[in-house]
């Protein structure tokens, strides 16, 4: 009897600890497949909703009704309501409480559109006052959870209107801003989660769907509101072996501001470029449309899809279990995606079928995993938000130099991150994101993001470890300090970086400064070396460790060795030098394990 006690009791704690750990990882670890697969349906019957007048009409929208959240949840969803900068990021509060914002897009004015999910409202921001001018409401908004209705994707189409993805109505919108005036367009496929928008040469709209595999193709000359006319369906399913799709992005086409013959004025959330359809090779690369598709828990897929003859080709990520989700391709032809499961972001070579990893810096949060989400690829750099890092990331591909800009606000009840769901990078080159339970949205100026306190070099691009002699290797590593508001052109002498930037230490000793030393790699999804030993001979730096000459950098070594269970392969290994927790400055080189 009290064997069977006993079993009972230690079957009673397996259990619970099972329960807590998965529900601690799935609130604080996943929250993309939290809101994306809808779980938060569950919780419906738990939460209270009572109307109240709209306060801040403006005077496009008057007499409307926000319904507010229950007062337990505001410290999942409101935010703390102050813009908590910092040298890099510029926060501004949105003027009404939860709303959750998510989608964004610019003007040609360059004012920044928010879609906020739970209040059903455009918000518009001035860039040149950075003030809120204007809110507009959806009709008859009615978010059915607790993270209302996710509005992923806004874009403007050549008449400058304003079209977007509404989740649980299944629907995609036109917002026909001259005539203030909207129309919703129903998917033909029930519950089928509209996620991004993309227009091809002939002025069609293509969505992809999360769920249903299927593309939509929605014409507006045969469009009637609050139907699914005019829309039809390409299945996926039947050609491609995957469970859930991806946003979509167009293929890269350079910019030529002396072509007029234009669709689109700017495409957000692809390359940010002019694309011209009077050349047949640019009309083809035109319509050319990539997505991501995802075969769980085995890996994924980039599909290249041709929008006039439905030719597609498919690169299978398995081999790397990847999740793939944005897309983004170079002026190289080269298609960079986010693995939104790990640390990982990846590059394919189309041309090769090759597939290179790489790893962010670890997550300045209480989070194990970065999550990489939505990329774009501008002016040399691939941008990126990490969901649980809680950080903006551009990545230089011709540098190999990864900068990830941290964002000051940190909600301890998601993991100390603020959500950032969504980026845009506005017609000046600024970055801006929105902050999903923070009731926030970002900036990173273009001033702001060249003015970096610190940069990174190595001694090598390469460490080579003999897994099967056991003989590890060693990298020196340079932090030098940068001038601010000054060139960009940076130069390798004697194994460090010098330039025009490099300042001084000794006008900054008054400055107290922290940096702390990091080492990833792509061996994990996580990020870690695993089975490699590795360590700094100084990890940290602070005033006290100015180099008494200050022409001089700070300099550490890391050393890597091997273990017995190494796997051979190659690899890439991130050096991170972490400023203040502000700013994040990484090199990337190569890691080869062999086994000679």
């Amino acid at each position: 009897m009290d064997k069977y006690v006993r079993n009972m009791i230690i079957s009673v704690v397996v259990v619970a600890t099972v329960t807590y750990l998965s529900l601690n990882y799935l609130f604080t670890n996943s929250i993309f497949f939290s809101s994306l697969l809808n779980i938060d349906k569950s919780f419906d019957r738990l939460f209270s909703s009572t109307k109240e007048d709209d306060t801040l009409s403006s005077q496009l929208d008057k007499g409307s009704v926000i319904t507010p959240v229950a007062e337990r949840d505001k410290k999942y969803v409101c935010g703390d309501s102050m813009a908590n900068s910092n040298d890099y990021i510029t926060e501004f509060v949105i003027p009404f409480p939860c709303s959750q914002p998510v989608g964004l897009t610019a003007d040609k004015n360059n004012n920044i559109w928010i879609a906020a999910n739970w209040i059903g409202r455009f918000l518009v921001f001035d860039t040149s006052t950075n003030n809120f001018i204007k809110n507009i409401s959806i009709p008859n908004w009615n978010p059915k959870t607790t993270f209302g209705s996710m509005m992923w994707d806004l874009k403007f189409d050549k008449n400058g209107d304003l079209w977007f993805t509404d989740e649980q109505s299944s629907s995609v919108w036109k917002y026909l801003v001259k005539q203030n005036k909207f129309e919703r367009y129903i998917s033909p496929t029930n519950s089928s989660y509209p996620l991004s928008l993309t227009f091809d040469s002939n002025g069609l709209v293509w969505f992809t769907n999360v769920f249903g595999k299927k593309l939509g193709i929605l014409n507006p000359e045969e469009v009637k509101n609050n139907t699914t006319m005019g829309i039809r369906e390409i299945d996926l399913g039947k050609r491609i072996n995957f469970e859930t799709m991806g946003p979509s992005s167009m293929s890269f086409s350079p910019t030529d501001k002396s072509k007029t013959n234009t669709l689109l004025e700017r495409n957000s959330s692809s390359s940010n470029v002019t694309v011209n359809f009077n050349d047949t090779e640019e009309k083809e690369d035109a319509d050319t449309m990539w997505f991501s598709t995802v075969d769980f828990p085995y890996g994924g897929q980039i599909v290249k899809f041709n929008m006039q003859t439905q030719n597609y080709t498919i690169y299978d990520l398995n081999k790397t279990k990847s999740l793939p989700i944005s897309i983004a391709q170079d002026d190289k032809g080269r298609v960079w995606t986010n693995d939104h499961a790990s640390n990982l972001f990846l590059v394919l070579d189309p041309k090769t079928n090759q597939v290179k990893q790489y790893a962010t810096s670890p997550a300045s949060t209480r989070n194990t995993t970065t999550l990489p989400y939505y990329n774009q690829y501008y002016d040399g750099k691939i941008w990126f938000n990490e969901h649980e890092g809680n950080a903006i990331a551009q990545y230089d591909i011709k540098n190999k130099t990864l900068i990830e800009y941290h964002i000051a606000t940190r909600n301890i009840a998601w993991g100390n991150t603020s959500n950032p769901l969504k980026f845009t990078i506005d017609n000046n080159g600024s970055v801006w994101f929105t902050e999903w339970t923070e009731n926030k949205i970002g900036r990173i100026s273009k001033e702001n993001m060249n003015n970096i306190p610190i940069s990174l070099s190595t001694s090598k691009d390469k460490i080579i470890i003999d897994s099967k002699a056991n003989i590890g290797d060693s990298v020196d590593v340079f932090v030098s300090r940068n001038k601010l508001n000054n060139s960009d052109d940076i130069s390798s002498y004697n194994g460090y970086e010098s330039s025009s930037k490099m300042s001084s230490f000794d006008n900054l000793s008054d400055k107290p400064f922290n940096i702390t030393m990091f080492a990833t790699s792509s061996i994990a999804k996580n990020g870690q070396l695993w089975n490699l030993t590795s360590n700094f001979d100084k990890r940290t730096f602070s005033v006290s460790d100015l180099p008494i000459s200050s022409l001089l950098p700070l300099k550490t070594t890391l050393y890597i060795s091997p273990t017995e269970t190494v796997v051979p392969g190659n690899y890439t290994l991130t050096v991170s030098a972490r400023y203040n927790n502000e700013i994040t400055y990484s090199k990337i080189i190569d890691l080869h394990i062999s086994v000679y």
